[in-house]
């Protein structure tokens, strides 16, 4: 009998490769007489190293650019948004060199950080492959003595940054790059900006050359190639002459069209020589005080605010006062007997009547892509002798070249916070909560879970997102500012404006869904929010950190976040979006009756002044449009015009439905009809019918504003309208739990 067949021996696994790669070609483009250690070390240091790149350091910004560059993949692209890593042949053993001069440790990266900042703050910038360096250089014209400050790049060696990104010594880089280069083409510019001067003074307007230079420094002061610069600064001088002459209404409207003559269209504002004043500073800094101080002086003003909420806090400010004010928004005018001054929301901004001082708030908003046009419009056109326009500091860049452009030189002043934010080194958990915390989270769903968890410990809570109306948001802040609730669960809705006595703000997450999907957050929003700790005169000192229940990673990001400043949107230009003499002027110039076919042709047809100006984003109007078009062309194309801006969350089904309503019927009859929601839901209802009504609210009184005669029943929605306000209150002042799983 044989003996039982022994087992086969298993097969050896093959040997783990020397250097793992993502993409074993490239292995071949390994520097010769790299060991397999190095590669380990500069694998897992690939995060910091400045020396590795990612598909968006190039203009194409794919994996396919790199790989046609000879580029070594170190890791691929991961879920949750982190980009794949690479790096260049030639500066493997740059990185190395890097890694033994700059170890790694917990302060590498903030140490590199805040190299690279010194690195920009002597104008080097990385630009693809390439790094440039921004030079400065005076231009000495004929007229008068006039000075430009020509701002242009040139190409530097890569060595020098590398040795100071290694060992910091800013003297030695000073020192390697020598003596900032003449701009190559300074002899042909000066010619240039001497013909388009002489051609200024051949005009006869002497008075107003003086604006003339404040818009050809704008031009210079961006690097761009030469023949841009060329053509911006004709561009410039055109503007300039079109706006001391006197030409015909048809030329005229076509440079509005273009926005080639967007800042002169404000004739009023240009008028006046208007005053301007930049009050810059974080959230807490009392440049916000400062501003009505002023505006309280003021024999006749405004102040436009970026919500409703703080147009009616703002109106309250200067009642406090003493000072009339009248109240006027979107869906509300609410006059005041021998008003001096109007407090509105931004959109709603006066650009014909003439004021002695106009305030402008929260102005970093001009980057924002859905309602950036209206501080656009408001910088540009706000006639006041006297405008203080209130900014993060990071702003300041962009404001100032938009007033250039309306031929004006703001002056600066700048505000400090009386005490600074301090990150907890600890994340803080929710069974530790404190009275005067604030816990931050992104969505009406979580507001309202973590409002439910910490009432369950025995806290009295208070809520402000989104959805709530403005008036429920005031009573909710006002809880939490007398101690009627300790601790407030809030979204990013107290970033902006809302006087709140918070110690400690603590981040549930540091992530955020934006409409389109969830994203991280930004510098300047960690900032804005944070900012709303320790508000001077009621906390001695303010705190940030996250709560133990958050993300694990999420006191890392906020870590790395808040040193950071917060910076404009690169190649930022000013959006902008489409008025009624716009659209008027398409229609019977290209002959078209649709609306959405105008629209249409100011997105994509008209030729931008492309250096300054775009069209904001228009996506929902057009959508509107095409609706109304179809639905309601019996009405005229400057009502329809008036529909597609009304303030209609197309996402939601209900409300479209109702607007769609409406508007067919004003085509039909004339009139909306009556508001059947009305007698649908009343303030006992569920939480979420509650907020979709006042919605319904907020949008038939918008557009009784806009359509008298046709909406009415304003008593009724008013009515409503507050005892949904007091029935929202109840609910969230109560101890039942309210969140239910409807989505965000």
């Amino acid at each position: 009998m044989n003996p039982p067949a022994s087992p086969p021996a298993p097969k050896p696994h093959p040997p783990a490769p020397l250097f793992p790669l993502p993409q074993p070609r490239h292995a071949a483009r390994l520097p010769a007489g790299l060991t397999p250690e190095d590669w380990q070390r500069l694998r897992q240091a690939a995060h910091v190293l400045p020396q590795v790149l990612h598909p968006d350091d190039l203009e194409e910004g794919s994996d396919e650019a790199l790989e046609r560059l000879g580029a070594i993949q170190i890791a691929k692209a991961a879920a949750g948004g982190r980009p794949s890593r690479w790096i260049l042949p030639q500066h493997v053993a740059v990185a190395l060199a890097q890694l033994q001069a700059t170890p790694m440790a917990n302060d590498l990266r903030p140490r590199l950080q805040a190299r690279w900042q010194q690195l920009e703050s002597m104008g080097l910038q990385r630009e693809g492959l390439l790094f440039t360096r921004l030079c400065q250089q005076p231009l000495l014209l004929a007229h008068e003595g006039w000075r430009i400050e020509l701002a242009h790049r040139v190409p530097v060696m890569e060595e020098p940054v590398w040795a100071f990104l290694r060992d910091g010594d800013l003297a030695a880089l000073r020192q390697a790059l020598g003596q900032m280069p003449p701009y190559s083409h300074g002899a042909e510019l000066t010619l240039h900006l001497n013909h388009l001067v002489a051609r200024s003074e051949a005009i006869g307007k002497d008075s107003q050359l003086a604006a003339l230079l404040v818009r050809l420094q704008a031009e210079c002061s961006v690097a761009m190639p030469f023949e841009d610069l060329k053509a911006a600064l004709t561009r410039a001088q055109d503007r300039w002459e079109q706006a001391v002459g006197e030409q015909d209404r048809l030329a005229s409207l076509g440079r509005e069209l273009a926005f080639r003559g967007y800042p002169d269209s404000f004739e009023t504002a240009r008028q006046l020589g208007r005053r301007v004043t930049l009050y810059l500073g974080p959230p807490n800094s009392g440049k916000t005080y400062a501003a009505f101080e002023q505006l309280a002086q003021a024999r006749s003003g405004a102040y436009l605010a970026p919500l409703r909420l703080l147009a009616l806090e703002g109106r309250d400010r200067l009642v406090g006062r003493g000072v009339a004010c009248s109240l006027l928004t979107g869906e509300e005018s609410v006059p005041a007997e021998n008003a001096r001054v109007v407090s509105s929301t931004i959109e709603m901004a006066d650009t014909r009547e003439p004021v002695d001082v106009a305030v402008i708030d929260e102005a970093q908003m001009l980057f924002d892509p859905s309602r950036g046009w209206a501080w656009t419009q408001a910088i540009c056109g706000v006639p006041a002798r006297e405008l203080i326009i209130i900014a993060s500091a990071y702003a300041a860049p962009a404001l100032e070249r938009l007033l250039a452009l309306c031929g004006e030189r703001p002056e600066r002043r700048v505000f400090e916070r009386k005490q600074q934010v301090q990150l907890l080194g600890v994340p803080v958990p929710m069974a530790h909560l404190q009275a005067g915390d604030a816990v931050v989270a992104f969505s009406r769903r979580d507001v309202l879970m973590l409002r439910d968890q910490i009432a369950e410990a025995g806290h009295r809570v208070s809520v402000i997102y989104g959805a709530l109306p403005p008036e429920v948001r005031r009573r909710e802040a006002e809880r939490f500012a007398v101690g009627a609730s300790q601790v407030l669960v809030a979204t990013d809705a107290i970033g902006m404006g809302l006087n709140l006595p918070i110690r400690r703000v603590l981040f549930s997450t540091l992530e955020k869904f934006d409409g389109v999907g969830d994203r991280s957050l930004s510098v300047s929003e960690v900032h804005q929010i944070a900012g709303r700790a320790g508000r001077y005169g009621l906390h001695d000192e303010g705190f940030v950190s996250v709560l133990k229940e958050s993300e694990a990673s999420s006191l890392k990001k906020l870590r790395e976040l808040l040193p950071k400043e917060p910076r404009a949107p690169r190649d930022f230009k000013a959006p902008v979006a489409p008025n009624w003499t716009h659209v008027r002027t398409i229609a019977e110039r290209m002959g078209v009756k649709k609306l959405y076919a105008v629209l249409s042709i100011f997105m994509q047809q008209l030729r931008l002044d492309d250096a300054h100006f775009a069209v904001a984003e228009l996506e929902q109007m057009l959508g509107l449009a095409e609706l109304l078009d179809q639905r309601a062309g019996a009405l005229s194309l400057q009502q329809r015009f008036r529909y597609a801006q009304a303030p209609v969350d197309t996402r939601l089904p209900q409300l479209m439905e109702h607007y769609e309503a409406w508007a067919t019927a004003h085509a039909l009859t004339g009139q909306a009809g009556a508001p059947r929601f009305v007698d649908d839901v009343d303030e006992h209802a569920r939480l979420d019918r509650m907020e979709q009504t006042l919605r319904l609210c907020t949008l038939w009184l918008w557009l009784d504003l806009r359509f008298p005669g046709s909406y009415g029943h304003v008593e009724a929605v008013l009515d409503l309208r507050s005892r949904l306000n007091d029935g929202i209150e109840r609910q969230l002042k109560g101890r039942r739990p309210l969140w239910q799983r409807r989505g965000r």
